[in-house]
């Protein structure tokens, strides 16, 4: 089916998230968390328990809550507790640290990913990416992975006073894209950017193949879930 260019009247611009949506990630996570818990002094047991299970029912919601949910999963205490609490400027100082050098090393572009924001773009559809990850990462990421001129603005977790499922940053992605949410789609993986997406007010469709913090994604109502952005059919979404 050939792509047209999207009537004024749709959906005018698409907002895409990251992590577990165009890039699977929890190998880069999986890296750097075990870098810098073992630079924090954590023995091999503790180290053992974060791995790609644990990460992949963790990550979505920010580097300071994967990072205090990581040391409370490997210590035993509750990510709350005074010891994770006293522990997290540290932690995420090293974290940083490690971060920039295996930053996509670990990770792989979704099969399909390229060719959906490709048919994105040719349907005129203006691209921003946001994410719970910093953006100096996110930036980086997209780079190496080839994504990032597909995108007019990339904003991550650190772009605003609050991060996903607040939405806050939906929001102000759509100031900049010039939209108005209600014409704005939501592209994620996620629970966390429905959440966000609906309290927004921007329709929102969520892959199949992402993290969701391990819970089946189909479960969170959405415009629809799909298996590919290349398989979407993006002028009846767009609608």
């Amino acid at each position: 089916m050939a792509l047209s260019s999207v009537p004024s009247t749709t959906t005018s611009a698409a907002i895409i998230d990251l992590d577990g949506t165009m890039v699977d990630t929890l190998g880069d996570f999986l890296v750097v968390l075990r870098h810098t818990l073992t630079d924090l002094g954590c023995h091999p047991v503790e180290l053992a328990r974060v791995d790609r299970t644990f990460i992949s029912m963790t990550v979505g919601k920010g580097t300071e809550d994967l990072l205090r949910r990581s040391l409370a999963h490997a210590w035993g205490v509750l990510p709350e507790s005074s010891e994770v609490a006293q522990t997290l400027p540290e932690a995420l100082a090293v974290y940083h640290r490690h971060y920039p050098e295996h930053n996509g090393q670990h990770a792989d572009v979704f099969p399909g990913v390229a060719e959906g924001l490709a048919q994105l773009r040719a349907l005129g559809v203006p691209l921003a990416c946001l994410t719970n990850k910093p953006t100096a990462f996110a930036r980086q990421l997209l780079e190496r992975k080839g994504l990032l001129p597909f995108f007019q603005h990339v904003f991550g977790g650190d772009a605003f006073e609050r991060k996903k499922p607040d939405p806050l940053p939906l929001r102000k992605t759509c100031e900049a894209l010039g939209t108005e949410p209600a014409r704005t789609l939501m592209v994620g993986d996620s629970s966390n950017d429905a959440q966000a997406a609906g309290a927004a007010g921007c329709p929102v469709v969520l892959v199949t193949y992402g993290y969701n913090h391990g819970h089946p994604v189909q479960e969170v109502p959405a415009r629809a879930h799909i298996a590919r952005l290349d398989q979407a059919d993006w002028p009846t979404l767009l609608a």
